[in-house]
């Protein structure tokens, strides 16, 4: 991969902004995007939002597509499907996907991406995120379900860089019904945070450098990747333990089991 700064993430900044005064506190940025502007090295090449108060994409598709149309020299596309609201926005070369989910409500902390835009000649703005302790919940539960590295690399750094613990309500739910997306692999349909735990801890010591290396190589500088692995395993163990804690600790949910 290139150091350089690349034009397609300079059109997720100009995209962001535009989203940003257009809607406000309404757009709340979640996803890889989220941990670049918390100086992650892992690129990405998507914008994934949460718009509230929705009860449905179809209410904000016109007016998602409207903005994105006034964005200058960019040729806007989208389409629905069950899972998402999902737009392409082409500048010249680049084409940058847009995934939006309605929710009515998403717990969300202010960010600036002002460090990101400068590296693009671009001005920041204060952008609203989804809270880092959800975001945290929301990748550990996604790898749970599709077991992509990226998941378990962006834990890796909120937890380890970033000192965020994941919101137990909120891994909870997700676990109460976990929608695989392994074709052809059994996964359950529900687990406690403690099976879950097990369940991380067992991955973090099956990790493989080679496999590290080869999965995360489209998405960081190769001078990034010695070692990952170990960096990773250990986080992923401290995240297990810390789920296992006995439930003195005050902030800790009661689990239910299934």
């Amino acid at each position: 991969m290139t150091s350089e700064p690349s034009r397609l993430e300079a059109l997720m900044i100009e995209v962001m902004n535009h989203l940003a005064d257009r809607f406000g506190n309404h757009a709340i940025l979640k996803g890889g995007m989220v941990l670049r502007l918390l100086d992650s090295p892992r690129h990405t090449n998507d914008l994934d939002y949460v718009f509230v108060p929705y009860s449905s994409k179809k209410d904000i598709k016109d007016d998602l597509v409207e903005a994105l149309r006034t964005i200058p020299d960019c040729v806007v596309s989208c389409s629905l499907n069950s899972k998402c609201l999902r737009c392409i926005v082409r500048s010249g070369q680049e084409a940058l996907q847009v995934e939006v989910q309605a929710e009515m409500e998403c717990k969300s902390q202010a960010l600036s991406n002002a460090d990101l835009a400068r590296a693009h000649n671009q001005q920041g703005r204060i952008i609203r995120v989804m809270h880092l302790d959800a975001a945290l919940a929301h990748k550990l539960a996604a790898w749970n379900e599709r077991e992509l590295m990226r998941d378990l690399y962006d834990a890796y750094f909120l937890w380890q860089v970033a000192g965020v613990k994941p919101a137990l309500e909120v891994l909870a739910k997700r676990l109460e019904r976990i929608e695989s997306r392994r074709p052809g692999k059994a996964k359950p349909t529900r687990m406690t945070v403690t099976q879950f735990a097990d369940a991380l801890d067992a991955a973090a010591g099956k990790l493989d450098p080679e496999a590290v290396s080869a999965e995360l190589g489209d998405y960081l500088e190769r001078i990034e990747l010695a070692g990952l692995d170990k960096k990773i395993q250990i986080a992923l163990r401290k995240i297990a333990e810390w789920l296992r804690t006995p439930q003195t600790q005050p902030d800790r949910l009661d689990e239910r089991a299934p």
